[in-house]
């Protein structure tokens, strides 16, 4: 699978961040020029090089050749994607940007060796331990370096070979929700894991008041990208999802056990009949971005995960199987048939192991009986 790694550029030197400073100008001026150029014929391959190519060349010396063959990649992208949504407005590029191809740079002494004004210049940059693995094992990708408000990251793309999945002993369902972000269960009816939603909630509520002040007060620094706190809620979000998907994949791993998600596809579409309150909720926590995180996180672990549908797994109860059609939104579900009471996400997430252990023995079944179809017998 390949991964992005996000590195802070450390400013030792002024005149080396001058010079990253002025290719990473070029290359957005190079990137409007093949934009302009291929707006104008309506091209979106590589044909593009031999129209434009020689006269950019010229235009700018001190651009790396390969950086612009790059410029002129993301110009194609720009424009493709343009051209399907919006083919009556021709495209600007606005990032600060400058990218190196794999053969281009060198990592070592954690920093990279690249090509800028005609000589190769090495440019130091802060590297967390957690990426060293990664960094001695994997295959890099391409480079680029970015500035945003005011620093200048360095971002790296690299292919990490996937772990073999290993042959789960048990199943953990996973239950998202509102009053309990996550609860993890098996289908043994033992409850592995809960994150509570209400301190999350709170925090979020109390940034959306702060926020609203500053609307209805109209403060002069409100459009400052420093005084902003939409960064703050995203910033947070993502916090929280890395540690809840982290702490799911290394229990699951400790269990050997095969993690079973919520197929939730349009979850918060399907909210829009309900109240006020709980469509607020619902759009308030990023639900896809924490599914991501626990599918890349078990891929790198060789955790196995599969996808259930989350239908009448609140209603279903988990002792005897019957099925409330009736049930409201309680926070205990209470079995006519058995009588039986649980926490309702509990019970959900019991009833998604559940039907993750069905899903991955049909799998199997089916991939058995194609092996034998297929077979020379």
């Amino acid at each position: 699978m390949k991964l992005t790694l996000k590195m802070k550029v450390r400013e030792k030197t002024k005149w080396k961040i001058q010079a990253l400073r002025k290719a990473m100008k070029s290359f957005r001026s190079a990137v409007n020029d093949w934009i302009n150029v291929a707006w104008r014929y309506k091209i979106t391959d590589r044909t593009l090089h031999e129209i434009a190519y020689k006269e950019l060349r010229q235009k700018y010396p001190s651009l790396y050749s390969n950086s612009l063959q790059e410029a002129m990649n993301w110009a194609i992208q720009i424009v493709k994607t343009e051209l399907k949504q919006n083919p009556d407005k021709k495209p600007e590029f606005k990032t600060l940007i400058v990218s190196f191809k794999n053969v281009d740079f060198k990592f070592e002494n954690d920093g990279f060796v690249i090509p800028l004004n005609g000589k190769r210049v090495y440019i130091p940059v802060y590297v967390p331990k957690k990426y060293y693995k990664w960094l001695v094992n994997g295959k890099f990708g391409r480079l680029y370096f970015k500035e945003e408000n005011g620093e200048i990251y360095a971002y790296l793309t690299i292919k990490v070979e996937d772990k073999p999945s290993y042959e789960p002993k048990s199943w953990f369902g996973v239950d998202l929700g509102i009053h309990n972000l996550v609860v993890v269960a098996d289908e043994k009816s033992k409850e592995i894991l809960r994150f509570d939603g209400e301190t999350i909630n709170r925090y979020k509520e109390l940034l959306e008041k702060e926020r609203a002040r500053r609307q209805k007060r109209q403060m002069k620094d409100f459009n400052d990208k420093e005084c902003k706190y939409g960064h703050k809620h995203r910033n947070f979000s993502r916090y929280v999802n890395h540690v809840i998907a982290k702490e799911i994949v290394r229990k699951a791993k400790e269990y050997r056990a095969c993690i079973v998600l919520e197929k939730l596809k349009g979850v918060k579409r399907r909210g829009a009949r309900k109240p006020k309150r709980v469509r607020k909720l619902l759009h308030r926590w990023c639900y896809h971005d924490l599914i991501q995180k626990i599918k890349y996180k078990a891929k790198l672990e060789g955790v196995p995960v599969i996808g259930v549908s989350p239908r009448n797994t609140s209603k279903t109860c988990s002792n005897c199987g019957f099925v409330y059609k009736r049930f409201k939104d309680q926070r205990l579900f209470h079995c006519p048939n058995c009588g039986a009471i649980i926490d309702r996400d509990l019970n959900a997430s019991i009833n998604i192991a559940r039907k993750g252990l069905i899903e991955f023995k049909k799998r199997a079944f089916l991939s058995a009986l194609k092996s034998n179809a297929s077979s020379p017998q």
